[in-house]
């Protein structure tokens, strides 16, 4: 059973994102794990897994034109997150926050990476003030009973 530990991988800085590109955001991983690791700034599994990812993006609350849009990249694979949202609606129901859960097989023989990735279309730069995914291991390493 996995260990209940989970492991932080948070944005340095403040970023602005041109309107209509989209942008990795470049993580750092906050603390040591013997499951996961930073890879390409984004999230490395190493060890087969039923993994939770948290993901938060933290826009400008003070601009309300065009529309927000996160997700989790996996390569050659649909994301574990997608959200595309009106900005005004963001900031008015969680002050500019997208918060999404996500939970999946994480692994060398299965998915092995995530990437952050944000985009918007306001018509001008709109500055990411902080971003992160927590990985919280569900089932590590996984196996069927």
């Amino acid at each position: 059973m996995g260990t209940g530990d989970q492991v932080v991988f948070a944005s340095a800085q403040r970023k602005l994102i041109p309107s209509g590109s989209i942008t990795p955001i470049h993580l750092s991983q906050q603390s040591d794990s013997a499951h996961v690791l930073e890879k390409d700034g984004g999230i490395g599994f190493l060890t087969e897994g039923w993994y939770e990812v948290l993901l938060r993006v933290d826009w400008d609350p003070s601009d309300s034109s065009g529309t927000r849009f996160s997700h989790t990249k996996i390569p050659g694979q649909e994301p574990l997150h997608s959200e595309a949202i009106s900005s005004s609606v963001l900031n008015v129901i969680s002050e500019g926050r997208q918060l999404l859960r996500g939970n999946s097989l994480f692994g060398p023989d299965r998915t092995t990476t995530l990437v952050l990735e944000v985009w918007q279309d306001s018509g001008h730069d709109i500055e990411v003030r902080y971003a992160e995914l927590i990985v919280r291991e569900l089932r590590v390493p996984w196996h069927i009973d």
